[in-house]
C-alpha cells in the first residue's frame, strides 16, 4: 500500500537527461516526422503529445523551475494503481497515489494549489467513492482537472459533475495521457 504522500517524480535527474532525451524525441529521430497521412490520427496525436511533454521538459525554466505539479491517482487495486502511477511517472507531473477517497480529501487539502489533475476509480473503499470524491474535487478545488474511471457503469457516473471526464476501464494508456495533457495546456479555470 502506498501511503498518499508518496510522490513519484518525473523529471529526469541531470545525469539521465544527457543520456535520454524522451521518448517522444527517440521515436522521431528514429522514425523521422510523422507524416499526417502515414499514421492514424490518435498515434499522431501521441507522437505530438510526447514530443511537446519532452521540449517542455528540456527548454530552459521548464517545469523544474517552477513549482511542482502534481496529478493525484486514487486506487484501491494495487495492480491498477502501479499501472497508472508507471504510465503517469514519464509525464511533466509528479504523480501521488493513495487508495481512499479521505486520503485523497488529506492531500489536497494540504496540496491542492499544486495540483492539476485528479484520477479516480469510482470504487473506494471506506465512506466516499469516487462520484463523492469529484463532486468535492470540483466544488473545493475547481481548477483541477477530473478523470473517473471505472470497470462497473452504473447509474453512480451519471452523479458525476459536469467537469469530470468518464473513462471506462480498461484504460488506455495514450487516453490517460491525453488527460494529462489538457491538465496542464488548458487548465480548468476556477469558478469565481
Amino acid at each position: 500500500m502506498r501511503r498518499a504522500d508518496t510522490v513519484f517524480p518525473s523529471a529526469h535527474t541531470s545525469s539521465e537527461t544527457s543520456v535520454a532525451h524522451g521518448v517522444g524525441r527517440g521515436l522521431q529521430e528514429v522514425f523521422g516526422p510523422p507524416p499526417d497521412e502515414a499514421l492514424p490520427h490518435r498515434i499522431r496525436e501521441l507522437a505530438e503529445l510526447l514530443l511537446a511533454r519532452d521540449a517542455l521538459r528540456h527548454r530552459p525554466g521548464g517545469p523544474a523551475a517552477g513549482p511542482t505539479r502534481l496529478v493525484l491517482v486514487v486506487e484501491d487495486d494495487p495492480g491498477v494503481r502501479d499501472l497508472a502511477v508507471a504510465v503517469l511517472k514519464d509525464t511533466v507531473l509528479d504523480v501521488v497515489a493513495c487508495e481512499t477517497g479521505e486520503a485523497a480529501v488529506d492531500l489536497l487539502k494540504e496540496r491542492g494549489g499544486e495540483v492539476a489533475m485528479v484520477f479516480t476509480d469510482v470504487r473506494l473503499p471506506g465512506g466516499m467513492d469516487g462520484v463523492d470524491l469529484a463532486r468535492a474535487v470540483s466544488r473545493l478545488w475547481p481548477g483541477v482537472r477530473l478523470v473517473v474511471t471505472s470497470g462497473y457503469a452504473d447509474d453512480r457516473t451519471g452523479h458525476l459533475p459536469g467537469n469530470a471526464v468518464y473513462m471506462p476501464k480498461p484504460w488506455r494508456a495514450h487516453d490517460v495521457l491525453a488527460q494529462v495533457d489538457r491538465a496542464v495546456r488548458h487548465p480548468e479555470p476556477p469558478v469565481a
